[in-house]
This record gives structure tokens, C-alpha cells and sequence, in this order.
């Protein structure tokens, strides 16, 4: 069995606790993942791992963003006509008095 290094980065510089892990990766990706850590400015252009992290929590966010957008569709999709009809108004309702207070 094969165990993993921790790396503890601790709470006094704000990073969460990492995992060291092996991957093979294609060379066009790891020539992106170097090409993209090259086009960081500042403090921030770290390592080609911080790129990967970087890329994956953006992916885990898009991901839940969709979701949760797939949650909202399916539950005005499946209101009966009359809901739609009162949601609708509703919106309608508020965009009003939004339009009013805006003037």
C-alpha cells in the first residue's frame, strides 16, 4: 500500500492542508499547466502545482454553479401553470417597484 505525504501549510498563512500526489500527465498538458504558471504576475505565479489546484477548484466551482443552476430549471420547470403564472407575476411585481426606487 502506497501512503501519501501530507503537507501541513498551517493557519498562520491562510492555505488549507495539501496532499502530495504523482500524476502523468500528456506533454501538452504539462506544457499548458507550465505556460499558464509563466503568465502569472506577482506573488501569485507559484508553481505548476498551484496551477493545477487553481484549475481544479475553478472546475469544482463551475461544477456547483451548474448544479445548482440544474436545481432552480428543474424546479420552475416543474411548477404547474398556475404557479408559473403567479412567479411570473411576482417578478413582474418587483421589477416594478425595483424600476421605481431606481428613478
Amino acid at each position: 500500500m502506497r501512503r501519501t505525504k501530507r503537507i501541513s501549510r498551517g493557519k498562520e498563512n491562510g492555505r488549507t492542508r495539501k496532499e502530495r500526489r504523482t500524476f502523468t500527465l500528456s506533454r501538452e498538458s504539462v506544457a499548458l499547466l507550465n505556460d499558464l504558471r509563466a503568465a502569472r504576475r506577482g506573488s501569485r505565479r507559484g508553481s505548476v502545482s498551484a496551477v493545477l489546484d487553481d484549475l481544479l477548484r475553478a472546475l469544482d466551482k463551475q461544477r456547483k454553479r451548474e448544479s445548482i443552476d440544474r436545481a432552480i430549471t428543474n424546479y420552475y420547470d416543474g411548477l404547474s401553470d398556475q404557479a408559473q403564472a403567479e412567479e411570473k407575476e411576482w417578478g413582474e411585481f418587483s421589477l416594478a417597484q425595483f424600476l421605481d426606487g431606481a428613478g
